[in-house]
């Protein structure tokens, strides 16, 4: 018997989600009759709870899991570790419209993946666009297998490179601002301090997200209103946005920028959300964009190799870098997508682009919304997928598109095969953020790996 069941998360699409699992189970029921349901979509603990009920008193081979939207591990952990049984992962592609990034589910098996690979389970995943066709075969491979999957080795190690670079030898050790937790479930986010300062001599600063709270909502009106100006000749729309919010959120640059000057901090890791929206009245987004414009990089959702992957491109590079979630693969086209919400610095636009806008799910400013000007791009991550420290390092290339999704984004080439590369990727445990600048740093990364005793590996 195989077991079926969907997660999703209600600030993303819930009505195009119902109808993209509804369209699945029936392809599904097409294949077999050898399967059940669990027909509560998963967007809370309790439902959760439900359905580990629900498949506890039935003997089951297999599990398909479709995921809707992004979701965070928490959920997908625990049934894994309760049932122990083969997984395969159901995502959908989105069309690229320039519009809101309606169900992001692609970057929630990413997540999920992580969080089992981390835990030695090893699984599968297919995205469902519009080809039943393809869906069917894939979805009867692993109906007829008959055992778990097993872990396969994806990633390449790259040779360290001789060239002596007098960049790295220079390379300072980072002081990493912590702003508030990883949210709950983001495996992708986790850290180890003695490891961070062991490898890298790199100093943890804490900070309570209510402090930066209290030391930007003290931060002066006309302060506010020059900077207002300022980035008003960069961001077409300022005007029409909610100006009381988007004051909170300008507030927030400044309240970054006041801690990272008193305690001396190279790059923050921030928990952006809930808290900014509920408590606090905006979006961070934008304010985070303006320090990444200063070469202080701030990751989202507290995510501290994050942070320190984009610092290590900023010293290497002198150049701005971002942390972006992968949300879509095109096989045909050979590309995928890089986006976040809106915290892209300027200069990583085409001139004239960029406009303000608001988060996509929350509603509230600040934004940045333009697509990634075209380039040749370094992709890196510090990573601990398969709980083992290692860089993770690309070339890739920023195509002359337009906007993919609401917020910031670019198409990208990853040269031959993007699809196999990205889908590869996910399969050895990439955590759900990487990291990137403009311009070829490949043997600086190269040469820094080899300095610190880290392996550096590619795809």
């Amino acid at each position: 018997m195989i077991g079926c069941l969907s997660l999703a998360r209600d600030t993303f699409d819930i009505e195009l989600a119902i109808k993209k699992i509804a369209k699945t189970k029936k392809s599904i029921k097409k294949l077999t009759k050898n399967i059940s349901f669990f027909e509560d979509l998963i967007t809370n603990d309790e439902i959760g709870r439900n359905a580990l009920k629900y498949f506890e008193n039935r003997k089951y081979n297999k599990f398909i899991v479709i995921q809707s939207t992004f979701t965070d591990a928490k959920f997908i952990s625990s049934f894994v570790a309760k049932f122990k049984k083969p997984i395969l992962f159901v995502s959908f592609k989105e069309k690229r419209t320039g519009g809101r990034l309606r169900l992001n589910s692609l970057c929630g098996v990413n997540l999920g993946l992580h969080a089992l690979i981390k835990n030695k389970f090893y699984s599968n995943f297919i995205i469902y666009s519009n080809d039943e066709s393809s869906f069917s075969k894939e979805i009867l491979k692993f109906i007829k297998s008959n055992n778990n999957f097993t872990k396969r080795n994806f990633l390449k190690k790259i040779t360290n490179s001789k060239k002596n670079n007098k960049k790295i030898i220079e390379f300072k050790q980072p002081k990493l601002g912590l702003i508030g937790e990883r949210p709950e479930g983001f495996h992708t986010c986790d850290f180890n301090s003695k490891e961070l300062k062991t490898k890298f001599n790199a100093k943890i600063e804490k900070i309570n997200l209510y402090k930066l709270f209290n030391i930007s909502s003290r931060v002066n009106k006309k302060i506010i209103n020059v900077t207002k100006k300022n980035i008003s000749t960069n961001l077409k729309n300022l005007h029409m946005l909610n100006q009381k919010e988007l004051n909170k959120s300008i507030s927030l640059f400044h309240g970054f920028e006041q801690i990272q000057q008193k305690q001396n901090i190279d790059a923050f890791a921030v928990r952006c959300w809930p808290e900014m929206f509920t408590e606090y009245g905006c979006a961070s987004c934008g304010p985070m964009a303006m320090m990444n414009e200063n070469k202080i990089s701030a990751a989202c959702e507290a995510d501290v190799l994050g942070s320190l992957s984009c610092n290590i491109l900023n010293q290497l590079n002198k150049k701005p870098a971002l942390l972006v979630d992968i949300v879509d693969v095109d096989e045909k086209d050979n590309t995928t997508v890089f986006w976040h919400c809106g915290l892209a610095p300027l200069s990583m636009a085409e001139p004239n682009t960029p406009s303000a806008t608001v988060h996509s799910n929350r509603k509230k400013p600040l934004l940045h919304n333009f697509a990634f000007k075209a380039g040749e791009i370094t992709i890196f991550r510090v990573s601990k997928s398969e709980n083992k420290l290692k860089f993770i390092l690309m070339k890739g290339k920023v195509l002359k598109r337009k906007n993919s999704f609401s917020g910031t984004s670019g198409v990208i080439n990853l040269g031959k095969n993007t699809f196999k590369k990205i889908k590869n990727l996910f399969l050895s445990g990439l955590e759900h953020h990487v990291s990137f600048t403009y311009g070829d740093v490949i043997e600086d990364v190269k040469f820094l790996g080899k300095k610190l005793k880290i392996p550096t590996y590619t795809i």
